[in-house]
């Protein structure tokens, strides 16, 4: 579910930011992190549980680091179209 998410996320992300015109590079360059990410999660997750004191602490970390990045995505402007 997530991945088909993300899918229809990024295409309509990187064209409501950008634009339409070079909309390869762009989109590239945001699915790069995003798929190192999902990569990486599960040995992250499993490494961190144990310093956060298991993992209800490791899933607040997450929530809150979730709730500073929604802070940010806010603040943010989207490219005017002309």
């Amino acid at each position: 579910m997530v991945r088909g998410n993300l899918t229809l996320l990024q295409a309509t992300a990187v064209t409501d930011r950008w634009g339409t015109t070079h909309y390869g590079r762009p989109s590239g360059i945001l699915a790069a992190p995003a798929t190192i990410a999902s990569a990486l999660a599960p040995f992250a997750g499993a490494a961190l549980a144990g310093p956060l004191g298991g993992y209800p602490g490791l899933f607040t970390t997450l929530a809150l680091i979730s709730a500073a990045a929604a802070l940010l995505a806010l603040g943010s402007e989207p490219a005017r179209q002309s």
